[in-house]
Order: structure tokens, then C-alpha cells, then sequence
């Protein structure tokens, strides 16, 4: 089914379809909580709006596809810091099955797929790394 701008705007509840326009042409990204809502819409995942692989995310894809700022991204322990940290793909020891499962509990998502999650962006992190040394 396909959307105009102004029905979309009115679906995401948006004052404007203007949004939509500089969402299609690349010039912002919609913040977080627009990411569900805008998937829903468009009757489609919403990893498949991030432009990563549905099968392998990045911990940011997972975040994003939730609807949520890293900020929001917080439990009984667990810190928006550790989770920036793993989000990043920064080195460091595994994170323990209790860091897992509050992610997992946040984001909406099973653990296997946070600690698959946390392995990309550290692959992610590592590339990107190399490429400049």
C-alpha cells in the first residue's frame, strides 16, 4: 500500500510531510521513536529502515529498531555508559549474561540476539579501527 507524504505525516502524527520529505532525501534520519512507529506504517520490519543486515545488527540497529535514544537504554544494572561502550564495539570482556538480559529486556529482544548484536559492533568497531591505522 503506498503512503503519500501528508498520509504518513498524519499516521506518525508529524505537523508537517515536509519531515517525511528530508527523512527520503537523507538529510536527517528520524529520531528513534519514529523508527517502529514509521516501520509499522510502511507495513515493514524495522531493522529493514536501518540499512543493516536483519540477520546480523549492529547493538545500534537493535536500539533503533526498539525506538529508543541511548539514553533510554538503561536497567537495574546497567548504566547508559555500559551500554554506549558495547553499542560502540569498544574492546573489552564479554559482557556477563545479567548485562545480556537487562539489554535484551530493553530492547524487546532474546538474549543470543544481544550477544550476536554486541559481536558485530565489535567487528563493526574493529574495522573501522584498522581502516585508519
Amino acid at each position: 500500500m503506498a503512503l503519500t507524504r501528508e498520509e504518513l505525516a498524519t499516521r506518525l502524527e508529524l505537523s508537517s510531510p515536509s519531515r517525511i520529505r528530508v527523512w527520503e532525501t537523507g538529510l536527517e534520519r528520524p529520531r528513534p521513536r519514529f523508527v517502529p512507529r514509521l516501520a509499522a506504517a510502511l507495513g515493514v520490519e524495522p531493522l529493514y529502515l536501518l540499512d543493516v543486515d536483519p540477520d546480523d545488527p549492529p547493538l545500534a540497529a537493535l536500539r533503533l529498531a526498539a525506538g529508543l535514544a541511548t539514553n533510554e537504554v538503561t536497567a537495574p544494572g546497567l548504566s547508559v555508559m555500559t551500554y554506549v561502550r558495547l553499542e560502540d564495539g569498544r574492546p573489552g570482556a564479554d559482557p556477563s549474561t545479567r548485562l545480556t538480559t537487562a539489554i535484551a529486556d530493553v530492547l524487546g529482544v532474546d538474549v543470543p540476539r544481544v550477544d550476536a548484536a554486541v559481536r558485530r559492533s565489535r567487528r563493526d568497531h574493529l574495522a573501522v579501527a584498522s581502516f585508519g591505522a
